[in-house]
């Protein structure tokens, strides 16, 4: 799965996988960052559905990450630059890191409920790398770009 970012008032798009964007929430968390949650799709009127939007980050159905947000998303994954590896790094990672009630605040209640079962072992294999580790080496020129993107303002997840 990936995740196209579109910024509106550039036009800019960048293309992102489940696992990149996956771990840069989980490194802008470890570096400060408090999500305040994607304002839902335009065109998808939920109360006349009868539904709440839960403000995820991790589907693809035109959420916005306000322009507030996406700022603390760049200043706290730039704190974490100059702890990054520019070589790829391995490192001891305790796989039961992830308790039940210590879930990332950003994954949706069901990608928390397949945690809980057991039954997402992508998901669960990328949580347990640490975002240190992803991030080193060549994949560092990639979060640096996502942070140039998220500088721009808000955007579109699509």
């Amino acid at each position: 799965m990936s995740y196209d970012l579109f910024n509106s008032s550039t036009t800019i798009c960048r293309k992102f996988n489940r696992q990149f964007l996956l771990k840069a929430l989980e490194l802008a968390e470890l570096y400060g960052w408090k999500p305040l949650g994607t304002q839902p799709p335009p065109g998808h009127d939920f109360p006349e559905l009868n539904a709440e939007w839960d403000g995820n980050y991790l589907t693809n159905d035109g959420q916005i990450v306000k322009a507030k947000d996406a700022f603390l998303l760049a200043a706290a994954l730039e704190k974490s630059l100059n702890d990054i590896s520019e070589s790829k790094v391995k490192m001891k990672w305790n796989l039961n890191f992830w308790m039940e009630d210590d879930l990332p605040e950003w994954l949706s209640p069901e990608e928390k409920e397949l945690i809980d079962d057991g039954l997402e072992n992508e998901l669960f294999d990328i949580l347990s790398t640490d975002p240190l580790e992803f991030f080193a080496g060549a994949e560092k020129y990639h979060l640096k770009q996502f942070i140039r993107f998220c500088r721009l303002g808000s955007f579109i997840v699509l």
